[in-house]
This record gives structure tokens, C-alpha cells and sequence, in this order.
């Protein structure tokens, strides 16, 4: 598929960067809820290489039944730390959340951070001066870019424009719709979800059609690359 690049131009207005997404508090909702958890050892080979502690972010996708339907590594400070928190999550086990007392798919974000005094002791070092030997730490650490920094906008290979609702065709409505999701180092879309919405039939159909999206992998000095990205939507029936 070929794009203009007056699509281009448009999407690189889409291209925001975020630094964390909160919603506003809805009435009568109760949130995703952790029933059992699993949490990781400290890898002892970290301290062997003087990696004192590290950090790791999951973004899971937990459906209306409570399973775990799908894990998004975000961000490590060390890919050790990462591949824990990855296999960690996928033993918990959830209940989910509910609005006005039901069930729905929800996507959130779990951090996990590692810290081991047990190799600041055992190798008899004082923990400020590990603190200072702490040189690898984020030595092969993975991050979520801003579109900003990358080497150029990632190219659409894929982009399927939503279908205006059946159910509000001949009335003149508009709509309009916030999704936030992930491009991730092979261009693949992950975790779309609807942040803002004026009607719930406008959020199912951009989430439908952005789920199908896939780009060339955003790149950063040529090294594929994450990035975290808000499309905004407006429908009218004239536009379909």
C-alpha cells in the first residue's frame, strides 16, 4: 500500500509524546485486582556483575473473565530484569474489573524493581560505593522513545481507516475518539486502547481498525525502537 505524503504529514501530528496516561475517575468503577502473585528472585549473576538493582515494566491486557490475555514488555533497565517481570506476571492470576458491576477488558501497567543487598554484603562492599560501581546497570536497557527522537516518522504499512457506526448513519453525528497504543520494534501495533471517547460505538470501531495497523519499525540512530503513540479520530458521516 502507498501513502501520500499528505497521510504521512497527517499522522506525524498523531505522533505525541507521553509520559503517563492517567484517566479521570469514573463513577461505579472498581479496578483490576491481583488475587495471587509470584514475585521473581534476584538474579545473583546480576551481582556478580556489580548490578545492584534494576527496574522492569509490564503492561498487561486482562480480559472480562479475569485471564491474562496478553503481556507487552515495556521498558528494563537490563534484559534479565525484563525476561523476570515477563515470566512472573504470566503465574498471577486476576479478578477483573467491573463498571456499574461489569466485568471488562482492561489494560494496565505493573512495575517491578529488583534490589539484591544481599551482594552488597556478601562481597563486603560498602552500599554507597556499590551505588558508584553500579556502571552496567543500564548498560542494555530498553525504553519507550518519543517520536521526537527518532531518525524519522515510522511509514505505515497497513492503515485501515474506521467505519463510521451503522447505528448512526442519517443522523449527522460526530464522534470522536483518543487511542493510545505502542509501536514496537518490529512496527507491530500493541495494546491499543480508547483513552477518550463521545460514544462507545466510535471507540470499538477506532480500536478495531487500529489493531490491524503495522508500520516499519521505529528507528533511533537505525536500532528498531519502541515508541508510545496517541491517534486521535473524528468521524462524520459525510467523511465515513
Amino acid at each position: 500500500m502507498t501513502y501520500s505524503t499528505a497521510i504521512r504529514s497527517a499522522l506525524l501530528g498523531f505522533l505525541v509524546s507521553v509520559g503517563a496516561s492517567s484517566l479521570p475517575a469514573i463513577d461505579n468503577f472498581e479496578s483490576l485486582k491481583v488475587v495471587s502473585s509470584e514475585l521473581p528472585s534476584y538474579p545473583l549473576g546480576m551481582t556478580v556483575n556489580g548490578i545492584y538493582d534494576g527496574a522492569a515494566r509490564v503492561i498487561i491486557s486482562v480480559n472480562e473473565n479475569g485471564v491474562l490475555e496478553d503481556v507487552y514488555l515495556e521498558s528494563y533497565t537490563h534484559p534479565d530484569f525484563g525476561k523476570l517481570a515477563e515470566e512472573s506476571i504470566k503465574k498471577w492470576t486476576f479478578q477483573p474489573a467491573k463498571l456499574n458491576g461489569e466485568p471488562l477488558s482492561v489494560i494496565k501497567a505493573i512495575d517491578f524493581d529488583f534490589e539484591d543487598r544481599r551482594g552488597v554484603f556478601a562481597f563486603g562492599v560498602m552500599e554507597s560505593v556499590a551505588a558508584k560501581l553500579n556502571f552496567a546497570r543500564f548498560a542494555d536497557s530498553k525504553r519507550i522513545y518519543s517520536p521526537r527522537e527518532l531518525d524519522e516518522i515510522p511509514e505505515p504499512i497497513e492503515m485501515i481507516t474506521p467505519l463510521y457506526p451503522e447505528e448512526f448513519k442519517g443522523q449527522g453525528t460526530i464522534g470522536n475518539v483518543t487511542v493510545l497504543f505502542y509501536i514496537d520494534e518490529t512496527g507491530e501495533v500493541r495494546m491499543p486502547h480508547v483513552t477518550e471517547y463521545s460514544h462507545e460505538s466510535f471507540g470499538k470501531t477506532a480500536i478495531i481498525a487500529v489493531e490491524d495497523w503495522k508500520f516499519k519499525p521505529p528507528l533511533v540512530h537505525g536500532k528498531p525502537v519502541s515508541i508510545m503513540v496517541r491517534q486521535k479520530f473524528t468521524f462524520s458521516e459525510s467523511r465515513k
